[in-house]
């Protein structure tokens, strides 16, 4: 303490000394106006007594909010306040601070801000107050290695480092919720390590001061006997941090759902993702915290546009389609999407549909599949039972086209299995036998009986709702794509005579209009749809498809080519096939033209017609 005593011989006796620096300081008019009162004298009674042990509330408030109430009351106590009295002087502001169990330690909280810091003034009295705020306090430095050896001091810190790394770790899988008393630090220590921690091996005479000397680790709340030790802010966002990188690594995407973060935790390190031992009240506002980290970038979940809702019912057709001629309906997690690209020609883009990882994109269809794990702990993705019922309807229906007409019953169990390798059994449906199974399907099938077999066929579409599907879609064209349904059920008998009802726009139009709030518009490809007719209407209602491309990013005045993607379907085929109802594609190759259907040409309405760009059309 060469820096603050002066120890000399005075008469045949030793006699220690304060130096004049320090001298000063007892001064008594120095004390008399330097000394503070420990709390705030505005917000607090003349009465008011401080807890000598500093016991504050455990917090649980939104980091965001909580921060900017503190930032008000700093303003309000020209930058500075006792965290004594922290407690009553917020509660005069603010809703109380309320001690909550499951909640984060205040002292830990405000010291989590980066403009915000607790200060030791006087030596004793701790006081929250803004990182640039003006003038020093005197913190007294309680290992001072000003006359050491340099060998003997780069020891002591190589022991501190050590130190530094053997109370985090004993933090993390001893304390509550990474938080220790002092009193029961020596005893845990000797507890986890199986060894002694002898203090004066780092060069200090007490604990508290062995603590304090490795500020960048661990943070010191309370005071007197209910000391607390815990994880200081940046070490735990520094932990929390190469945890998620932890798990991202073992992950295909290298990437997860930000609500995913408490069920993978608990999957990688075997035990409950618990927020508070990380300092911190809600999943949201640690993840904010790591935001600017190099190793993890976080996305805002953004909210899916129409388009690509619209887009994920295509897909879930896809997934049918593709997985009801597999084994069990299933495949496994890894090679659904080069299986996906095999089956279909094109790749399988999450993105399209809102997504950024494949098994987000299949947990929004969890109607349509389900994702289990096999006995070798393999994702295995597998349609539901429901969609498995379905599936089979669409094998069925596949078997009877190929027949040219009827399929005999006796021949289908056979045909099934020879094609798609699975047992048609119908005990899986509860029923006794195939032609029962198949009488729950007579709104696809036609049955023929004769006195020896009987026989399937496809059902013809109905003509009536054929016509009046073509009728509603003309209404809509002729009415810039959408209508209220009143406007549209009054046109519609005005000008076809025929009666229309919201559940016929909701089940029969389903795959050519949708109902908004009363509104009934065309779904995108029909919107493509009415953009083909403008542009073929002028031309006898037939043209070349490359003239037909070219010509249409022209009318569009669109800074790209002709995307299928714009009107929610992969390829420029698939999305021609769902409007075949207005316009076909014949030929083939170079050869190909795009044809209206009679009932769409527009040359004898008179009625104004705007083109509808990709872009605006939905």
């Amino acid at each position: 303490m060469k820096h603050v005593i002066d120890i000399q011989d005075y008469g045949g006796n030793r006699i220690a000394r304060l130096l004049p620096a320090f001298r000063v300081r007892f001064n008594e008019n120095y004390i008399h106006t330097q000394l503070e009162q420990p709390y705030c004298i505005v917000h607090c009674s003349k009465n008011f007594i401080v807890n000598p042990d500093l016991d504050l509330p455990f917090v649980q408030i939104p980091f965001r909010t909580f921060a900017d109430n503190v930032r008000q009351l700093l303003i309000q106590h020209n930058g500075s306040m006792h965290l004594a009295s922290f407690p009553q002087c917020y509660s005069h502001y603010f809703e109380p601070l309320i001690d909550r169990h499951e909640g984060v330690p205040l002292e830990h909280y405000i010291s989590c801000m980066k403009d915000i810091q607790i200060i030791t003034a006087q030596g004793v009295i701790k006081k929250v107050q803004f990182s640039h705020t003006p003038g020093a306090s005197f913190i007294s430095t309680p290992f001072d290695t000003s006359n050491m050896h340099v060998d003997t001091c780069a020891e002591v810190q190589q022991r501190l480092q050590q130190f530094s790394r053997e109370v985090l770790d004993l933090l993390k899988n001893q304390g509550s919720h990474c938080r220790l008393p002092v009193s029961k630090f020596v005893s845990t220590y000797h507890q986890y390590f199986n060894r002694q921690c002898r203090v004066a091996d780092y060069g200090f005479s007490k604990i508290i001061d062995l603590l304090s000397a490795i500020p960048k680790s661990i943070q010191i709340l309370g005071d007197g006997n209910k000391r607390i030790i815990t994880i200081t802010h940046r070490c735990q966002m520094k932990r929390f941090t190469n945890d998620i990188i932890r798990i991202l690594k073992n992950k295909p995407q290298r990437s997860m759902s930000i609500s995913e973060i408490p069920i993978e935790y608990e999957i990688a390190y075997k035990k409950p993702f618990c927020i508070d031992d990380f300092g911190m009240c809600y999943l949201e506002d640690l993840v904010n915290e790591v935001k600017d980290n190099k190793e993890l970038v976080v996305e805002a979940e953004k909210k899916r546009t129409d388009l690509e809702i619209y887009a994920t019912g295509n897909f879930q057709q896809d997934v049918i389609d593709m997985l009801r001629i597999l084994p069990d309906f299933s495949i496994p997690f890894q090679k659904f999407i080069p299986s996906y690209h095999h089956h279909f020609g094109y790749q399988c883009k999450v993105q399209t549909y809102g997504f950024a990882r494949l098994i987000d994109l299949l947990e929004e269809l969890s109607h349509v599949v389900k994702i289990d794990e096999d006995k070798n702990g393999e994702k295995i993705v597998q349609l539901t039972s429901t969609m498995m019922g379905h599936a089979i309807l669409l094998n069925i229906e596949q078997l009877v086209e190929k027949s040219h007409g009827q399929l005999k019953l006796k021949d289908l169990r056979t045909q099934y299995l020879q094609v798609y390798r699975n047992e048609l059994n119908p005990e899986d449906f509860g029923l006794s036998n195939l032609e029962t199974l198949l009488l729950t399907m007579t709104d696809k099938f036609e049955f023929h009986y004769t006195e020896t077999d009987v026989s399937i066929s496809i059902k013809e579409p109905n003509p009536v709702i054929l016509q009046l599907t073509k009728n509603v879609i003309l209404t809509l064209m002729l009415s810039q794509c959408q209508l209220s349904f009143w406007q549209l059920k009054q046109d519609m008998l005005v000008r076809f005579k025929q009666d229309i009802t919201l559940n016929m726009c909701r089940n029969e139009l389903r795959d050519y209009v949708e109902i908004i709030d009363q509104t009934v518009r065309l779904t995108p490809p029909m919107i493509f749809a009415y953009n083909v007719v403008l542009l073929l209407s002028p031309c006898d209602g037939r043209m070349p498809y490359d003239d037909f491309i070219v010509e249409y990013q022209r009318r569009t005045s669109s800074s790209h080519l002709l995307y299928p993607t714009d009107y929610g379907f992969p390829t420029m085929l698939r999305l021609f096939d769902a409007i075949q109802i207005v316009a076909q594609v014949r030929g083939r190759r170079n050869f190909k033209i795009i044809m209206l259907n009679p009932e769409f040409r527009l040359g004898r309405y008179t009625q104004p017609i705007t083109f509808t760009s990709p872009i605006t059309s939905f």
